[in-house]
């Protein structure tokens, strides 16, 4: 096991591995968040005291007997018993000098490039945050993603990025997928089509600037769509990104009530896209005792990446490091 670890090492580090409501939004916290600071808020904490291997035991694609079509409108799930049947649902950390650590609630890859729904298998989740980054709050959410080892999908308002680039740069770099949201959050319908898309674009750069990434995944403020806007962002290559489950977080709750809602929702579904705001302080309470719930229910939450899922899989070395340690 020694000489496998030592190995990797020598490779140098191997990295293997939304506000869209239905409901009133509240541009009372937005706004207090935008004025707050007029400079970038302080990211968080120091760099990491080892070096850390991550390796996931998964199929990184989306694949399922009968494949979902390309669209055009926001993506959602699909639950198919069995879509999940060549996954090794397992994944774990090595520390250089520490333990191994196992990560029960996190599950598969799942990489998308067009506009399908997405196939999951019942039990497994995909969680989306909406509106951040936000000082206090989104670091929180990361913090609690991050101990469970597993990514959520983070859809950010240009304008939050634009403020606090260093909170978005921490949400790359902690290993999150992240796509946009706008620049300011507007009603899209109700603009010009060129105004709508003008603030689609916007917001699109904002991101990118503050995070050197370009978004490829998409969320419509308050769900809102049009045909005509799903024509723009695929010729921008964007895919828009819908919800199966919403927590409602954006209203008032208390953490048990905001937990048991998602539940209750999944439950109902048997899985899917989960919508919640790392805006939220309700949010980032509620992110600890959610990931427990999801755990010790079972669940698998998945990531999503834009792309192709690269040719070698990652099993080829878990199975290396099980029979090492036999």
């Amino acid at each position: 096991m020694h000489r496998l670890l030592n190995g990797l090492f020598g490779l140098g580090v191997l990295a293997l591995a939304s506000c869209a409501s239905t409901g009133q939004r509240d541009t009372t916290t937005l706004q207090t968040a935008l004025v707050a600071t007029e400079k970038p808020a302080e990211a968080g904490s120091g760099s990491p005291a080892a070096i850390e291997v991550m390796m996931t035991g998964s199929i990184d694609r989306n694949t399922s007997s009968e494949e979902a079509p390309v669209k055009i409108s926001s993506i959602h799930s699909r639950i198919v018993a069995g879509a999940d049947a060549e996954s090794v649902k397992r994944t774990i950390r090595l520390v250089a000098n520490g333990p191994v650590k196992d990560f029960p609630l996190a599950g598969r890859t799942i990489y998308l490039d067009e506009t399908r729904d997405i196939t999951l298998a019942p039990g497994e989740v995909v969680l989306t945050f909406d509106d951040g980054p936000v000082p206090g709050k989104t670091p929180a959410v990361l913090q609690a993603l991050e101990e469970r080892g597993v990514k959520g999908l983070f859809f950010m308002v240009g304008e939050m990025a634009h403020y606090h680039p260093q909170i978005a740069e921490q949400v790359v770099e902690s290993g999150q997928t992240i796509g946009t949201h706008t620049y300011s959050h507007p009603h899209l319908p109700a603009l010009s089509l060129s105004n709508a898309v003008a603030n689609i674009d916007r917001g699109a750069h904002a991101v990118e600037k503050a995070t050197g990434v370009k978004p490829h995944f998409f969320r419509f403020p308050y769900l809102a769509e049009t045909t005509s806007l799903d024509k723009a962002l695929q010729s921008r290559g964007m895919i828009p990104v819908g919800i199966d489950i919403d927590s409602r977080d954006y209203e008032e709750a208390s953490t048990s009530v905001l937990v048991n809602r998602i539940m209750t929702g999944l439950a109902k579904r048997g899985g899917g896209i989960v919508l919640m705001h790392d805006l939220q302080g309700r949010t980032a309470r509620a992110i600890v005792p959610l990931l427990d719930r999801l755990e010790t229910e079972g669940y698998k939450v998945v990531t999503v990446k834009y792309g192709k899922p690269p040719e070698e899989k990652p099993e080829t070395l878990m199975a290396r490091l099980s029979r090492a340690s036999e």
